[in-house]
């Protein structure tokens, strides 16, 4: 009987041992990226009702997407992370907010960011751009500015929303008048009104929101002064960001070779 007894303790073990490691196996498998963007962000990122919460986070496993957020650069990240077997957990939230949250260590990466001189002094970039932003100023039509690039705007009250990167040239101007906007819609509302002489912004985005809210053809737009690539970042600080990185890279390629990138793409054109 003792001998039958520790044949099925040996048994049970064997079969605890063989399930503990299968269970640790699937778990060092399980794959999660923390990641921040913007919610106002259209076509790049933006709430499916243009109503969405201020805050929110959703979860989006590999294969699904989140109910009621959407967009071009939304798609890229997805789907390059998914490509590589990562689970999503995706912060919706305002610029300054997703800013601060990578920075302070509560989520791994933040998209879309574009590059300067102070950003890389704290933030590593992924090699695969999620999208362009290209700078312009709006003004009403008939302005009297003789455009001779941004010294043109010296002595002016340009609106430009909070943290929004304009490359080094723009941060240089001194002479510009600054003014911190909390929205895109703000900005276009100021404008209509007279309070601002110009609105800094990007062309495709800019250029979305006038069509949402009615107000497309209503403005004009100054030459462009400059232009830059958007990119997934995380700090240089945070050990993991490295890594995540290179994997957002690998899965940017892996949806190139498959099509769906140019599907993406073809979505949003």
């Amino acid at each position: 009987m003792k001998q039958l007894q520790g044949l099925f303790l040996s048994t049970y073990c064997l079969l605890a041992f063989f399930w503990a490691g299968g269970t640790a196996s699937y778990a060092a498998e399980e794959k999660t990226v923390r990641i921040a963007t913007l919610s106002d962000y259209p076509p790049y990122g933006f709430y499916k009702d243009n109503r969405g919460p201020p805050f929110s986070e959703v979860l989006v496993p590999p294969g699904s997407d989140a109910d009621s957020f959407q967009g071009y650069s939304w798609d890229i990240v997805r789907e390059s992370f998914h490509a590589q077997g990562y689970t999503i957990e995706l912060v919706i939230t305002h610029w300054a907010r997703a800013m601060a949250s990578v920075r302070e260590g509560n989520v791994d990466l933040l998209y879309p960011t574009g590059m300067n001189t102070e950003r890389l002094g704290y933030f590593s970039y992924s090699e695969s751009p999620v999208n362009d932003a290209a700078f312009l100023v709006y003004v009403n039509q008939g302005t009297k500015i003789e455009w001779q690039g941004l010294a043109s705007l010296d002595g002016m009250t340009i609106g430009m929303v909070r943290g929004y990167n304009f490359g080094d040239e723009w941060g240089e101007q001194e002479g510009i008048s600054k003014y911190p906007l909390n929205s895109i819609e703000q900005g276009f509302r100021m404008l209509q009104r007279g309070r601002l002489d110009g609105f800094a912004g990007y062309e495709t985005n800019w250029d979305y929101v006038l069509k949402e809210i009615g107000l497309q053809g209503q403005f004009d737009k100054l030459p462009e002064f400059g232009a830059s690539r958007e990119y997934v970042v995380g700090l240089k600080t945070n050990p993991d960001a490295e890594r995540l990185l290179r994997d957002f890279d690998a899965g940017f390629q892996a949806i190139k070779e498959s099509g769906d990138y140019q599907r993406i793409v073809a979505r949003w054109r």
